[in-house]
């Protein structure tokens, strides 16, 4: 016993040696250092896309902005990759995390092109889920027309895990938001960020996640809220961080990258031509238009202790949540209500709301230990009278979407309510306590019921395919009910229940650290 303290305490001053010499390499984070302070350009009335907003605004009430669902992840980056080609002016993207991968490598070949146009792009990443390493960022801004920004960056030079631990209370708050915005004229919201898994491309997981292609007034609340970050003090210049490359590095790494997006044709022309587009063209796919409002954490959030800070995006939806009088459709793939949400759905439940909770089960969330702050609370608000779905990992093959053997499983990653069949809400924030006391989140509310009640019918009518419907039995047991016609089944086991996501599961319970999920 004695030689394990000792062992352990001689352990714990190597590690904390080592530590201490790995961090006096580190230079220290520039925050709030003197920068150049930009703000979003208004594009001529001539701009192409500004013509074409305009013309699909004009037949609606001018108050009113034009909303286009992008469901399915090919034309998602199908989307951002037109918008970025026929940029003329501007091109302002916010994003949570960037990944190196296929993904990755079309949208910034898109975007150097596009500056090769005269396009001013900014682009804005937080840093520590973004897995693009700092020389790539640099490379990007090393583009006369191109500037990307790191926020909240941990300690340079090592690894990211180590800058998180040296200042974890700071690196801890993150900039969750999503935006993509070009010549001021249409913008992408919601809930995806940039790597091949948000977009259908070679990978064994379908991450359904939803986003509004917008135009009309909230156009100019969502620049507003991109100058707010961009111009924020820990919004830090890549060349801050690391030695800036050279004009013939970016021209080599070009060349490098062209070769290297040959095999990837196939997918970009498939982006690009996804059939959504031609629908869009010929009147098929719906536009809608709606009252829009924007909200977003201001970065100030993130800099306040958790008791304090704004929570503007979370309390607003709140706010429309505890109003409802007719019914709530929640969507989150991570819901830890916490007790004062299970409250608050079990008190709309019982007095007649119609309340539908919809989420990962513990075979679909790519976050099993989330699952800890969710399940303690299903049996209570199913007493309570809400209506839980779960969803069900292989329902692409359960319902004959794909061949039994393909392997592709479902992850949901959709942020989205619909409140009493008038108001919808899309954006970046779970309803968890890392969205809405830890991280900076944005979101918009659109009101009108032709949209809202179209999306609360689509919900419903896809319920039965992708979800487990919970119920309790008479013995008080949970239950899950897969409601698809051609193969209905109910099971009394949790599904997709595994020895690791159990005892990840089970560590974070004992742990008690909810607030983190």
């Amino acid at each position: 016993m004695g030689f394990n303290c000792c062992f352990l305490r001689f352990g714990m001053r190597s590690m904390c040696a080592s530590l201490a010499v790995l961090l006096s390499a580190c230079a220290p984070v520039p925050l709030d250092q003197p920068k150049a302070v930009t703000q979003a350009a208004i594009a001529p009335v001539s701009s192409e896309l500004k013509q074409a907003a305009a013309t699909i605004t004009a037949n609606g009430n001018p108050s009113q902005s034009a909303l286009i669902l992008l469901v399915e992840g090919n034309e998602a980056l199908g989307a951002r990759l037109r918008l970025i080609e026929r940029a003329e002016h501007t091109l302002d993207l916010q994003y949570f995390l960037f990944k190196p991968d296929l993904a990755g490598a079309l949208v910034a070949q898109a975007l150097l092109d596009a500056a090769d146009r005269g396009v001013r792009v900014r682009f804005l990443v937080d840093d520590i889920f973004t897995t693009v390493p700092d020389t790539s960022l640099g490379l990007l801004d090393v583009h006369p027309n191109i500037e990307v920004r790191v926020f909240n960056p941990v300690l340079r030079p090592g690894p990211k895990s180590l800058g998180l631990l040296a200042e974890f209370s700071r690196a801890n708050r993150r900039m969750h938001n999503k935006l993509f915005v070009v010549d001021g004229a249409v913008a992408i919201i919601g809930g995806r960020n940039i790597a091949d898994e948000y977009f259908q491309i070679q990978t064994d997981t379908d991450f359904a996640d939803f986003e509004l292609l917008a135009m009309g007034p909230v156009l100019t609340e969502l620049e507003q809220a991109f100058d707010l970050f961009w111009n924020d003090g820990w919004a830090v210049p890549i060349a801050s961080l690391r030695e800036r490359p050279s004009a013939e590095e970016l021209q080599s790494a070009r060349a490098a990258l062209t070769r290297a997006l040959i095999p990837a044709r196939d997918t970009y022309e498939a982006a690009v031509n996804a059939p959504h587009f031609t629908r869009l063209s010929t009147g098929e796919a719906p536009v809608f238009r709606a009252r829009t409002r924007l909200v977003v954490d201001p970065p100030e959030k993130l800099k306040t202790p958790v008791r304090g800070g704004p929570r503007l995006v979370a309390e607003d939806l709140l706010t429309s949540i505890t109003n409802a009088t007719e019914s709530v459709v929640l969507i989150s793939p991570y819901f830890v209500p916490e007790d004062y949400g299970a409250r608050l759905f079990a008190d709309l439940a019982r007095r007649g709301v119609e309340v539908r909770i919809i989420t990962n089960s513990v075979g679909s969330t790519n976050h099993a230990y989330v699952h800890a702050g969710y399940r303690r609370h299903r049996e209570d608000l199913l007493r309570a009278g809400v209506k839980l779905h779960e969803i069900r990992p292989d329902a692409l093959q359960a319902s004959g979407r794909l061949p039994r053997d393909n392997e592709i499983g479902l992850v949901m990653h959709t942020k989205l309510a619909v409140i009493d069949r008038d108001e919808v809400f899309i954006g970046s924030l779970n309803f968890d306590p890392r969205s809405i006391k830890l991280n900076t989140e944005i979101g918009v509310f659109a009101k009108g019921r032709d949209f809202a009640g179209f999306m609360h019918d689509e919900i419903e009518r896809q319920l039965g395919t992708f979800t487990y419907r919970l119920t309790l039995s008479k013995s008080g047991a949970l239950q899950w009910h897969y409601d698809f016609p051609k193969a209905p089944t109910v099971t009394d086991s949790e599904p997709g229940v595994t020895f690791w996501n159990s005892l990840v599961i089970g560590v974070t319970e004992l742990l008690d650290i909810e607030l983190q999920l």
